[in-house]
C-alpha cells in the first residue's frame, strides 16, 4: 500500500511541477515584454540608458524570478506533504471506525451431510377425558374420603357436608318469583289509539278538496275576468265613439239654432231628431260601460290563481305530514310491540329455565354428601374438612382411565406442516411393544399461534400418568449435498433465504460483505435443514448476528 501511495505522490508532483513551469514561462514572457515596453519608453526620452544600466536592470529581473520559483517549488513540496499525510491519517481512521460500525457475525461453512425428516417433541401422559366434581350449592365440607390417586368408582361417595338448607334452591326459588312479577307487568301495557290522527287527517283531505274546488273556481273567475276587460274595453271604444258623434251633433244643432230664420238647405229638425238618438244611445252604452266596470271590480277582488295554488300546496302538504307522522307512528308502535314480544319471549324463556333449574335442583340435592361421577383416579381436591365450597366451583377432578391416555406436545409450526392426523408415532424412551401411539389432533399453540402448532397423540399401552414420553414421527434421514444449520435459514414474504458470506479483494485489504440468497428447504429436522439454491459446499452463510443486517 505503501508503494501505492509513493507512485500517486510523485504522479501529483510531476503534474505540479509541469503546470508550475507553464505559469514561469508565461510569466517569464510577461515580464519581457513588460521590460521591453518600459525600456522602449526610455530610449523615447532625450537621457539614454547606458548599458551597464540596462544589463544591471535585466540582472535584478532575473533573480527576483529565481526567488519566486524556488519559493513556489518549496511550496508545493509542503502541500504535497501535508496532503498525503492527511490521505494515510483519514486511511487509517476510516478502516478503524468502519472496523468499529461493522456487526459481529457467526458462521458455519455449508456441508454435505444427512437430515432426518423425522419430528420430535416429548409431553406428560394424562388421561383422554376428566371430569370436574361440583355440588349444586353452598356446602360447608364436613369430611373428606377420598385422596389424590385414589382410585374410585362411580357413586363412591367422596365427601361429605354439614346439614344446612339448601340456599341456591331458595334463591332460584325467589328468583323465579321475580321473574314471573316482572312478566306479568309487561302484560298490562295499554293498546295504541289512532283517532285523534285519523280525524285530523279526514279533515286534512276535506281542506284539500275545497282548496282543489276554490282553485278551479278560480281558473273560471280568471277567464271571465279577461272576458270581461276585453267587454268592457270595446264598450269604452263605443262610448267614446258615440260620444264624439253627440258632440258634433250638438255643435251642428247650436249652430243653426243661432241663426235666426234660417231657410237652408240643412234640416234642423232632423238634426236635432238625430242628436236625441243619439245621446239616448250614449246614455245606454254609459249605463253598460258602467256594469260592466262593476264586474270587473268584483272579479278582480276574487281569489287568483295563484293564491288558490299556493293554498292548495298548503293543504296537501299539511295532509302529507299527517299521514307521514301516523305511518311513522305506527312503525315505531311496531317495533315497540315486537320488542315487547321479544321481551315476553325471552321472560317466558327465562321463566321456564329457572323452573328447569328448581326441578335440577331438588333432584341433585346433594346437602348431605358428593358422590364420584365416573370411574377413574381423583386429582386435583381442593377442599378439607370446615372448607366452604360454592356452587359449580371444582372441588375435584376424575380422570377417567376408560377413556384412554393423551400427550400433548408443542412443535414449531413449520414441522407441523409435516405431520397428518392418525401418522403413527414411535415413542424413543419406550421399549415396550405394547404401548403405541398415533397423532390425534394438530392445532395452533395458543401461547404462540403464529410460530406454534400443539400435536395431541392417543397412547395405548401400559403407561401412567405423569409418565414422559418421547416421540418420533416421518420419515428416515437422507443424504444431501448442502445443509445447514436450522438458525442459518431465515423467512420472510418472499419465502426462505440464507446470508452467505463473501470475500472481496479491494487495495486496501480483503473486504467481507453479506450477500442475501433465495433458497427452497427440501428437508429438515430439529437441528439442521436441507436447502436448494444458489448456495455451493464451502460457502459461509451466517448463524448470528451482533446486529440487524
Amino acid at each position: 500500500m505503501k508503494k501505492q501511495l509513493d507512485e500517486l505522490r510523485d504522479e501529483m508532483i510531476a503534474e505540479a511541477e509541469t503546470e508550475v513551469d507553464e505559469e514561469i514561462k508565461q510569466e517569464k514572457k510577461q515580464k519581457k515584454e513588460s521590460r521591453l515596453a518600459r525600456l522602449r519608453e526610455k530610449f523615447k526620452r532625450p537621457e539614454v540608458l547606458s548599458d551597464d544600466e540596462v544589463q544591471f536592470e535585466v540582472k535584478l529581473d532575473r533573480e527576483e524570478m529565481l526567488r519566486r520559483i524556488r519559493f513556489r517549488k518549496k511550496t508545493l513540496r509542503r502541500v504535497g506533504i501535508i496532503f498525503f499525510v492527511v490521505i494515510l491519517v483519514l486511511t487509517f481512521f476510516s478502516n478503524t471506525i468502519m472496523n468499529y460500525s461493522l456487526p459481529e457475525v457467526s458462521t458455519v461453512t455449508v456441508f454435505n451431510g444427512k437430515v432426518s425428516q423425522k419430528v420430535r417433541c416429548q409431553g406428560q401422559v394424562s388421561v383422554g377425558t376428566d371430569l370436574d366434581v361440583t355440588v349444586s350449592g353452598t356446602r360447608t365440607v364436613k369430611e373428606v374420603l377420598v385422596e389424590d390417586g385414589d382410585q374410585v368408582k362411580e357413586g363412591d361417595v367422596i365427601m361429605t357436608f354439614d346439614e344446612t338448607e339448601n340456599k341456591e334452591l331458595e334463591e332460584a326459588e325467589s328468583t323465579l318469583e321475580s321473574l314471573q312479577l316482572t312478566y306479568d307487568k309487561s302484560q298490562l301495557r295499554t293498546s295504541k289509539d289512532y283517532t285523534d290522527d285519523e280525524v285530523a287527517i279526514a279533515n286534512a283531505k276535506d281542506d284539500v278538496t275545497d282548496a282543489q274546488s276554490a282553485l278551479e273556481q278560480a281558473k273560471l273567475d280568471e277567464q271571465s275576468l279577461a272576458n270581461a276587460k276585453y267587454e268592457r274595453d270595446e264598450l269604452q271604444t263605443s262610448y267614446d265613439a258615440k260620444n264624439t258623434e253627440v258632440a258634433g251633433l250638438q255643435a251642428q244643432v247650436d249652430a243653426y239654432s243661432s241663426i235666426e230664420n234660417y231657410e237652408g238647405e240643412t234640416d234642423v229638425e232632423s238634426l236635432i231628431a238625430q242628436l236625441a238618438t243619439a245621446k239616448e244611445e250614449l246614455t245606454n252604452l254609459e249605463t253598460e260601460l258602467e256594469s260592466k266596470k262593476t264586474l270587473v271590480t268584483e272579479l278582480e277582488g276574487k281569489t287568483s290563481v295563484a293564491d288558490a295554488e299556493d293554498n292548495l300546496t298548503s293543504k296537501t302538504q299539511t295532509l302529507e305530514s299527517l299521514q307521514r307522522g301516523l305511518t311513522s307512528k305506527k312503525e315505531s308502535d311496531s317495533l315497540t310491540a315486537q320488542s315487547n314480544a321479544l321481551d315476553d319471549a325471552d321472560s317466558l324463556k327465562k321463566i321456564a329455565e329457572q323452573e328447569e333449574k328448581i326441578e335440577k335442583l331438588k333432584a341433585a340435592d346433594d346437602s348431605s354428601s358428593i358422590k364420584a361421577n365416573g370411574t377413574g383416579v381423583i386429582s386435583g381436591i381442593t377442599a378439607k374438612p370446615g372448607d366452604e365450597v360454592k356452587a359449580d366451583s371444582p372441588i375435584a377432578n376424575i380422570q377417567l382411565v376408560d377413556s384412554g391416555y393423551e400427550v400433548s406436545c408443542s412443535i414449531p409450526k413449520r414441522d407441523a406442516t409435516k405431520l397428518k392426523v392418525g401418522n403413527e408415532a414411535a415413542i424413543e424412551n419406550i421399549w415396550d411393544d405394547e404401548v403405541s401411539a398415533e397423532i390425534k389432533s394438530i392445532k395452533a399453540d395458543t401461547s404462540d399461534p403464529n410460530q406454534k402448532s400443539m400435536v395431541k397423540f392417543s397412547v395405548k399401552g401400559n403407561v401412567q400418568v405423569g409418565e414422559t414420553l418421547q416421540f418420533a414421527v416421518g420419515d428416515k434421514s437422507n443424504k444431501y449435498d448442502t445443509v445447514v444449520p436450522n438458525g442459518a435459514v431465515k423467512e420472510d414474504t418472499d419465502g426462505n433465504y440464507v446470508y452467505v458470506v463473501k470475500v472481496r479483494a479491494t487495495p486496501l485489504g480483503n473486504r467481507y460483505i453479506v450477500k442475501k440468497v433465495k433458497v427452497e428447504v427440501v428437508a429438515s429436522d430439529t437441528i439442521n435443514s436441507a436447502i436448494q439454491g444458489e448456495i455451493s459446499e464451502y460457502d459461509n452463510v451466517i448463524t448470528n448476528s451482533s446486529k440487524p443486517l
